[in-house]
């Protein structure tokens, strides 16, 4: 684990209760994440991620570290950074670079042009969830970072979680999605390869159910085109311009 420099602003609040303060945190000086909120627990101060709903309407962390060790550098900075009567902005500054890696999973939702999801590591630390790999136009395919929506006197709007610094939300992107083209290609050879019996067992219980659904329907598709030449051989047709009537 190598630690980024984190950069905290904290914004108290009144009549929240428990909810103490939103925070904003800059990591690397490349990814801006908020809110983060400071909540008064039983055994002391903690932090809240954001979050966003799932597919199935439950609301999970979109941005969280991954141990407990990040958690505790988290939360440190975070309650130093905290006044109770003001607005407060600290930096700690690290040596250590930003870095990251990109986990990318396909998955298809033709309804919503939905591709894929992808997480991403940031120097071990900590992770973004749920970014969204969508069906753009031209064949590129569009990225989005998860965000929140909410009325406000009857109108919708939309806030972002996460901002970027310098260029980083490009390179994010596009390795992201040269990750989906990566898997997408290595599984479409292993499709091949499959197909051919060159190799066994290389594929998830998913793919293979598509490549026996996909032998499947060939089958039937050649076995239908038999039998209509067949018929067509035997049958007059009922007008000189039509043969076959489908």
């Amino acid at each position: 684990m190598e630690q980024p420099s984190i950069k905290v602003s904290v914004w108290p609040l009144e009549g929240k209760g428990k909810l103490l303060a939103n925070a904003r945190v800059i990591i690397g000086d490349a990814i801006s994440v908020y809110p983060i909120r400071v909540i008064d627990g039983k055994s002391g101060y903690f932090l809240g991620m954001p979050q966003v709903p799932d597919r199935d309407g439950e609301r999970r962390d979109v941005f969280f570290p991954i141990n407990q060790e990040a958690r505790k550098i988290l939360t440190d900075a975070v309650v130093k950074t905290y006044r109770r009567d003001r607005p407060m902005y600290r930096e700690y500054p690290s040596p250590e670079p930003f870095h990251y890696e990109i986990t990318v999973r396909p998955f298809r939702d033709s309804i919503h042009d939905l591709m894929g999801y992808a997480s991403i590591v940031i120097n071990g630390m900590f992770r973004i969830e749920n970014v969204r790999l969508y069906q753009g136009e031209n064949g590129k395919h569009m990225v989005l970072f998860p965000g929140h929506g909410y009325r406000d006197e009857g109108e919708f709007v939309w806030k972002d979680i996460f901002e970027f610094k310098h260029d980083w939300e490009q390179k994010l992107k596009d390795g992201i999605r040269e990750g989906y083209d990566t898997i997408c290609a290595k599984a479409k050879q292993d499709r091949i390869r499959i197909a051919r019996g060159e190799i066994e067992g290389k594929l998830s219980y998913d793919e293979l159910m598509e490549l026996r659904l996909q032998r499947e329907s060939e089958r039937r598709r050649a076995a239908r085109e038999t039998e209509l030449t067949e018929v067509m051989a035997h049958e007059e047709p009922i007008e000189e311009e039509v043969a076959v009537i489908q």
